[in-house]
């Protein structure tokens, strides 16, 4: 799957499958252990809920403060 950007263009990654989002206004959010993770999708977050420990090692993610 190839997701070429335009410079300057703001995205970010779903945290389930990794996919980038162009459009966070469709992203969903939630946090856990005081991190804040963005699903691209409702069947993301569905899949994240199911184990939420699977998806907890986000090294690279911002601490919410």
């Amino acid at each position: 799957m190839n997701h070429e950007m335009s410079l300057g263009e703001q995205t970010n990654e779903c945290d389930v499958c990794h996919i980038p989002i162009m459009d966070l206004t469709q992203a969903v959010t939630r946090e856990y252990l005081g991190k804040l993770l963005t699903f691209c999708s409702e069947k993301c977050l569905k899949r994240y809920l199911e184990d939420p420990a699977l998806f907890a090692d986000f090294e690279e993610d911002e601490e919410l403060e």
